[in-house]
């Protein structure tokens, strides 16, 4: 027997006039079958019917994926942006609890040592401080994990410097901003990346009541 979508078209055209009973004489003319037959072909017919639909489904499916990504990476930059607001506390944390046991002391520039250039064109060399600083008798000597330009601290420097009240081998120059530094870095980076989680969600949740 053949496939009745051969005659779907002009079945389609008698259903849509209303003329069951032509259409079911056309599928028994082409295909010589019974009365009972075609009814069932006709009833094939209509189930098939909806074809444009399940394509318009088949779309509406990508469209749900791409807003599941875009949902997927509002959730992946939220997460970020909440790390880079956690590091901010830290940081927030760790200077100002450092700062209120902290000892004020006078110290001097001992040395100074070349930190790597990060590329050969670089024409400010970028040193590490080496403090030397007295505390009860005794002379502590720290090397700072920062850098700074290479003229802005000179050896024999005498800098105001806070030492750690707990432990007197840690010490930093008092009018050092680098924590201030990380407090606006990791915040702004923070707040941009929630901001653009945030946008990304509502395009999600746009593409989303699009197909729907």
């Amino acid at each position: 027997m053949s496939d009745p979508r051969n005659i779907k078209d002009q079945v389609k055209k008698l259903l849509d006039s209303d003329q069951r009973y032509q259409a079911v004489r056309l599928i028994q003319t082409t295909y010589g079958v019974s009365e009972a037959d075609a009814e069932k072909l006709l009833s094939t017919l209509d189930q098939d019917e909806p074809q444009q639909p399940v394509n318009q489904s088949t779309a509406q499916g990508c469209g749900g994926c791409f807003s599941g990504f875009l949902k997927i990476g509002s959730i992946l930059i939220g997460l970020l942006g909440l790390l880079f607001l956690a590091a901010t506390a830290f940081f927030y944390y760790f200077y100002e609890d450092f700062k209120k046991d902290a000892v004020p002391v006078r110290g001097i520039v001992a040395d100074t040592v070349y930190a790597a250039q990060v590329t050969p064109t670089d024409t400010t060399r970028e040193v590490y401080l080496v403090f030397e600083y007295e505390v009860a008798d005794s002379v502590y000597s720290y090397q700072t994990v920062t850098t700074y330009p290479e003229f802005e601290y000179q050896v024999h420097d005498s800098v105001d410097l806070l030492m750690n009240g707990n432990d007197p081998t840690y010490a930093t120059l008092a009018a050092d901003d680098v924590m201030e530094d990380f407090y606006l870095i990791f915040g702004i980076a923070g707040a941009v990346c929630l901001f653009i989680a945030g946008v990304l969600w509502f395009l999600g949740r746009a593409a989303n009541s699009k197909q729907t």
